[in-house]
């Protein structure tokens, strides 16, 4: 009966990240890996076994632990690209900084 709880939140969460796509918020690209997480949010809180079936064949002595690394390697993936992301961003405001730059000195006759 607590899983319900689980579901109903999976199902909230899920729900919102479609009403953000839908409203322009946020790019279907970066709600991607979201979508994924709270899909298998949603499984685990249907199937709350599974966790334990796949320690279990992993050799995995506690299965909380691998749903714990789990998610500490999903956020660093995340982190990764999201830090390549505000990498480019920040190299295409550079560039789009210095062609301004030459645009006004164009403009003034300034060399």
């Amino acid at each position: 009966m607590k899983n319900i709880y689980f579901i109903i939140l999976s199902v909230l969460v899920i729900l919102y990240i479609l009403y953000s796509i839908r409203k322009n918020k946020i790019s279907i690209k970066t709600s991607f890996s979201w979508m994924i997480l709270c899909i298998i949010m949603l499984f685990l809180s249907i199937f709350p076994k599974s966790i334990d079936f796949v320690a279990e064949q992993l050799g995995v002595y506690y299965a909380p632990t691998l749903l714990l690394t789990g998610c500490v390697v999903l956020l660093l993936i995340k982190n990764f690209n999201s830090s390549k992301e505000i990498y480019y961003l920040q190299e295409k405001v550079n560039y789009l900084a210095e062609e301004v730059s030459l645009l006004k000195s164009k403009k003034t006759g300034k060399k």
